[in-house]
Order: C-alpha cells, then structure tokens, then sequence
C-alpha cells in the first residue's frame, strides 16, 4: 500500500512515477490521441464526410457511462473498505483474546507464549491463504491455528489452568476468527462478474473511438486533446476500480496485511508476554 501524506496535495498531484494509473494509461492515451487526430485530419482535409454525430449525442453516451463507472467504482470501493474493517476486526479480537488471558494466566505462565505464539500466526497465515491462487487445492492454514488455539483452551480448562467459565467467555471470541475468515473469503472468491467489468471497458473503448467524429467539426483539432484527457478520465475510474477491487493481493493500492499482522504480533505478545517486538510503524487497527 502507498503511504503517503494526504495534505501535501502538491507532492501527491506530481508523483507521476508512483501512480499506476498514469503509467499503465500512458501510452494507450497518446493511442487515443493519435486516433483523434487520424479521424480530424480525415473529416477536414482528405475525405470530408460529414459523420451525423454531434456534441449532444455523446453528452447522452456520457451520461449512460459516467452512471456506470460511479456504480463501478462504488462497488470496488466498498470491497476494498470492507476487507480493511475485517481485518481491523481481527486486530481487536486479538487484541481482546489476549487481554482475558492476560487476566485469567498467572504470570510467567509458560501457556503464555504458547498463545502469543499462536496469536501472532493466524494473520500471516490468513494473509497467505487470501493471496492463494484461486482454485489452488491447500491446507486451511488459518483453520489449523484457529483449532490448535481451540484445543490449547479446553486442554488447559481440563487441565485447572483456566476456569472453566473461560469456554463461555473465550468461545464467542475465537468464534469471531471464523466470521473474518470466512468474510474474508467472501470477498476474495466472489469477484465483480466478468460480463459487467468487461461490458464497462467496452463501453470506454467504444466512447474513445465515436468521440472524435461527434466533436470535430466544433473543436477541430482540439478534438485530439479532448479525447485524450476524455480517455484517460474514464479509462483511469475503470482502472482504479479493478486496481482495488481485489484488497488482498500485493498491488501498491492493496491493503497492508504484512504491517497489520505486525501489529497484531506487537500488541498481542506485548500483553501476554510483557515486551514488545522490535519493529517499524505498523499500521493502527
């Protein structure tokens, strides 16, 4: 994920290298422009055909269109935002399940870095399991943690290490493991449907192309500029939205699991073992 600093709007406006968007759309924008200029040097000094497409045709295309990148661009955001309060919840459970411990272990209790242990595994081993290739057969990597922290629970309520009202106080919070979990996956096996995305660049590339033949004979060779700040407005929404579509993957947009699940192991063997790791800035819950 890009961290940056959301005042300096300067620095974010001329930071051309580290934006994807621009880089990826750079040279398909000079296409487009090139294209524009094809079609106004045709209509004005070879051919001269008059094509019957006028600014107001395309103000309808363009209506049609911009509903369909912002519902485009709402609906990848929300997966995006969703999948970073998920695993804002997974900070706070942990966070929680190490605070009854905390209470319920003596200190120096060796089960305690048994726990913190295994608290600190179950991000890592979720961020590996939602970056997994889809259709990959696997082990459920976040599945065996959440069972050997179950198991360590009844073992040590068995064994008078813990009270046995800790099963009807612990059981709801590792059951919460389980819901982001299987949110997670949600998100992460349900992508936007191909029809729709594919149907959206579609109608971007279609736009580019009657673009210039309904601005020429008003804008003449402005028409090339027009069309390309036109491209990349909409091309770049449609980018930005698969660019985020997916919030688990390792693309610059997509949300930082890594400095999360540091977090997670910071805060949670902090509690349980009375130290903090030595580490970098990590994201916050």
């Amino acid at each position: 994920m890009i961290i940056y600093d959301p005042k300096n709007w300067l620095r974010i406006l001329f930071d051309f290298p580290r934006s994807p968007v621009f880089r990826i759309l750079f040279l398909d924008v000079i296409a487009a422009g090139v294209w524009a200029g094809l079609v106004v040097w045709i209509e004005t000094d070879v051919v001269r055909v008059a094509v019957p497409l006028g600014p107001s045709f395309l103000s309808i295309l363009g209506i049609i269109l911009g509903l369909l990148l912002v519902f485009r661009t709402n609906t990848s955001y929300d997966r995006w935002w969703e999948g970073r309060r998920l695993w804002g919840q997974l900070v706070n459970i942990s966070r929680g399940l190490a605070h009854q411990l905390d209470a319920l272990l003596p200190a120096g209790h060796a089960s305690r870095a048994v726990w913190a242990d295994q608290l600190e595994r179950f991000p890592v081993a979720l961020t590996e399991h939602l970056r997994a290739p889809r259709g990959e057969v696997r082990p459920h990597e976040p599945n065996a943690v959440l069972q050997q922290m179950t198991h360590q629970m009844h073992r040590q309520v068995a064994a008078g290490e813990l009270p046995r009202e800790t099963i009807v106080s612990l059981t709801p919070v590792l059951l919460a493991f389980d819901d982001v979990t299987g949110a997670c996956e949600r998100i992460r096996n349900t992508p936007i449907p191909f029809s729709y995305s594919s149907y959206v660049k579609q109608f971007v590339l279609l736009y580019a192309l009657i673009m210039p033949f309904g601005l020429v004979r008003e804008f003449g060779y402005g028409t090339v500029i027009a069309c390309m700040f036109t491209f990349f407005a909409t091309m770049g929404l449609e980018l930005l939205a698969t660019e985020i579509e997916e919030p688990f993957g390792t693309d610059r947009n997509d949300l930082p699991l890594e400095g999360i699940s540091e977090r997670i192991a910071m805060d949670t063997r902090h509690l349980l073992m009375g130290g903090a790791m030595e580490t970098g800035p990590v994201p916050e819950g």
